[in-house]
């Protein structure tokens, strides 16, 4: 992602935006942990469940792939997650458009 600046141009990477998502989606009630995708990336290792890409239109896709406290209200802790991290986005880094899918793998 670039941003045009008045003395250049300031280029955010996806792993700098991985890590604004990461530390919003912690800073969030109910979310206990960051998931893997599948079930082999578990046992294997691999990538943790947070995926950012970006469009032709510049609009920012948010994966998140996480594990729930038990006992909480599930589609609050998403809202949540999803206001939070939009939020983190759109003041640390200037994005103007984010999509933010939260998909539950497990509790705790």
């Amino acid at each position: 992602m670039k941003i045009n600046l008045e003395g250049g141009v300031l280029e955010i990477t996806p792993n700098a935006l991985k890590k604004i998502v990461y530390l919003a989606t912690l800073e969030s009630y109910g979310a206990v942990g960051i998931g893997t995708q599948t079930f082999f990336e578990k046992i294997f290792g691999g990538e943790k469940g947070i995926k950012v890409e970006e469009d032709e239109d510049s609009t920012i896709n948010v994966d998140l792939y996480i594990e729930v406290e038990y006992g909480v209200n599930i589609r609050e802790v998403a809202r949540n997650i999803i206001d939070n991290v939009t939020h983190k986005l759109r003041t640390l880094a200037n994005c103007e458009k984010v999509k933010v899918n939260v998909h539950v793998v497990g509790m705790r």
